[in-house]
């Protein structure tokens, strides 16, 4: 969308923009991935906790940084962000990858793409158990399951933004109430300016 459509190129490459990942200490920015997301009411489905940086992986560091803007208000009922404070100081414990049997042997019933561990189970602690799905009890409300592993939900107005870097674990819940709840999304990495690579 932020190549595609005028609108959603003017607000990516804005100055507003540029000068806040600038602030928060990106030198040479580069935006691969924009997304808009439909959480419509009474069907918007829940995603699951992941790490940004799982699908955007950098070398010779981590350098994914999400921007979730919200076009709706987000709430509990209508499936509002919950992050993971402090999760962000810790590995990044998947990469999605091409398959080799897929791509290299060219075997067309093997799938195109894989989750990768990079990390020991060990080392991620107990956020390897249940990371691309909910922790048991996350639902329905008032998900104590999520706040016993410490989640926490980050309710916001729209037009609020919430930065946040790709090592950090988050997800959202359905969308049970009446009210939309969509939201627009970029995901910069560092570029090539400051010796950081965008995994092939």
């Amino acid at each position: 969308l932020h190549v595609a459509d005028d609108v959603f190129r003017k607000y990516s490459h804005s100055e507003k923009v540029r000068k806040l990942v600038k602030r928060l200490g990106w030198v040479d920015p580069v935006l691969p991935q924009s997304m808009y997301i439909f959480k419509q009411p009474g069907i918007g489905g829940e995603v699951t906790s992941h790490q940004d940086s799982t699908f955007l992986v950098t070398t010779p560091r981590q350098t994914c940084l999400g921007l979730w803007l919200a076009l709706h208000d987000a709430t509990l009922e209508n499936g509002c962000l919950w992050v993971r404070p402090g999760s962000h100081r810790e590995p990044l414990r998947r990469q999605f990858v091409r398959n080799p049997k897929h791509f290299e042997e060219n075997d067309t019933d093997a799938p195109q793409m894989l989750f990768e561990s990079i990390v020991d189970s060990v080392d991620a602690g107990d956020a390897a158990a249940w990371e691309g799905k909910l922790p048991e009890g996350s639902w329905p409300p008032p998900s104590e399951g999520l706040r016993k592993v410490g989640f926490v939900p980050v309710e916001c107005k729209a037009g609020d933004l919430v930065c946040f870097p790709g090592t950090l674990d988050h997800l959202s819940l359905p969308n049970v109430s009446k009210k939309p709840r969509h939201t627009y999304q970029l995901h910069l990495v560092e570029g090539p300016g400051v010796g950081v690579a965008w995994s092939p």
